[in-house]
């Protein structure tokens, strides 16, 4: 009987250590504040101010912890996983509204155009093609038609291939009052002669070359078409700049030789050290990028530019019709006529009449140092000095764009500062 008192007494022993009764009674002054209950006071009545928050009288309340739910990882220790991302609904973008359509400006048809800029050439006439339609574009009178072929050049295929394309389209009722002539793009190859290849810039291609500029030429003034022949313009390449300018040489000394007009549109895409560059004044002055990246294309503004150097020519012709007196080609068997030549010297005078000098005035006539120059016929001196090589760039630049040339290191008009710039 005793025996199972002790036991009793000890389980509830270790029930009370269990329970937290321990941790409680140890507390300072916990028999000093424990409150005398009474009968008028409810079962499990706390005060609050004796007691710290959770406790009550032999127990240590904590605080409720939320369940969890069963997991076999948790029941063998095994780490839980993380909880998966709260799926929250995503709002959708709204759609925005497409861009406007870019749309072509609809230009009103000419009807019955008086004049006809016919262009033949290559990849680069059609952007001069470009350009020209674009600077008479407000002229009703005035029509562009752009006869180009991107891929073609005057060294491709045969030497009449591109005559026998002019005869067929004016032929054909194309109306032409002034043709636009620009080649040279695709022409950096060899020439083929019977079963020859001429190499480029050789002797031998620039005379097989020249006679295929001949023939283009010829075929226009048989149909009494005045000619504007567009020269080459500067590249990025500077080998392709040097062999374009070889080019120039040749349809230069060709249009001259025929009477008709070649257009140098070289200071017009570089800058005033005579060097390629992609940007520069547009027709109204404005800075604009004038050539595409791969630097040979134009812009729309570079086209515009190339139209603009043309469009003189073009406008004087068109306002004063083809030249009066043209200038023939030489003979093909490199005959020479001699009734020509007799005819252009001047009679040799008679010997049966003396030759009668002029009598010298004593005083000549009185001439104010201040008064322009003038021509022996009277008129002032007022076109362009003809120069070729190096100092044509310079002296045109002066003229048309009124630039001085720029100033040369150490010389008087050297201005910088400090002088060891110039040096």
């Amino acid at each position: 009987m005793r025996l199972t008192l002790i036991l009793r007494s000890l389980l509830l022993a270790l029930l009370f250590l269990a329970g937290g009764g321990a941790s409680v009674l140890a507390q300072p002054g916990y028999y000093q504040q424990r409150p005398q209950y009474g009968y008028s006071q409810p079962q499990g009545y706390r005060n609050p101010q004796a007691y710290p928050p959770g406790y009550y009288p032999g127990k240590l309340v904590q605080p409720a912890q939320p369940q969890q739910g069963f997991s076999i990882r948790r029941l063998f220790g095994a780490p839980e996983e993380p909880p998966p991302p709260s799926r929250k609904p995503v709002a959708k973008p709204r759609k925005r509204a497409p861009p406007p359509v870019a749309t072509a400006k609809q230009e009103k048809p000419k009807t019955n155009p008086t004049v006809h800029v016919v262009v033949f050439g290559d990849v680069l006439a059609d952007f001069a093609g470009q350009g020209l339609d674009d600077m008479f574009s407000d002229d009703p009178d005035v029509a562009v038609v752009r006869k180009v072929k991107a891929e073609g050049g005057l060294a491709r295929g045969e030497a009449d291939d591109w005559p026998a394309f002019i005869r067929e389209t004016l032929d054909g009722g194309q109306k032409a009052t002034v043709a636009v002539v620009m080649f040279g793009a695709n022409d950096r190859q060899a020439i083929r002669n019977g079963e020859q290849n001429l190499e480029l810039l050789s002797e031998r291609w620039k005379d097989a070359y020249r006679q295929r500029v001949d023939g283009v030429l010829r075929t226009l003034q048989e149909r009494a078409v005045p000619v504007v022949w567009i020269g080459l313009p500067p590249m990025k390449n500077s080998k392709l700049t040097e062999d374009l300018l070889a080019m120039n040489e040749i349809y230069r000394e060709s249009v001259q030789r025929h009477g008709s007009a070649y257009v140098d549109v070289w200071p017009g895409f570089v800058d005033e050290d005579n060097r390629y560059t992609a940007t520069g004044p547009d027709v109204d002055g404005e800075p604009a990028r004038l050539r595409t990246n791969d630097g040979v294309l134009f812009t729309k503004a570079g086209a515009r530019k190339l139209a603009h150097f043309a469009g003189t020519d073009i406008k004087r012709i068109i306002a004063n019709g083809p030249p009066a007196v043209a200038a023939q080609p030489p003979p093909a068997n490199g005959a020479v006529d001699q009734a020509s030549i007799e005819a252009a010297l001047p009679a040799p005078p008679d010997p049966a009449t003396p030759a009668s000098l002029p009598s010298k005035p004593l005083v000549g006539p009185v001439l104010p140092l201040t008064r322009p120059e003038v021509a022996p016929g009277g008129a002032l001196v007022s076109g362009a000095p003809k120069l070729s090589g190096d100092h044509a760039y310079p002296v045109q630049r002066a003229y048309r764009a009124g630039i001085a040339p720029s100033a040369r290191p150490g010389r008087a008009d050297d201005f910088r500062w400090p002088a060891s710039q110039s040096q």
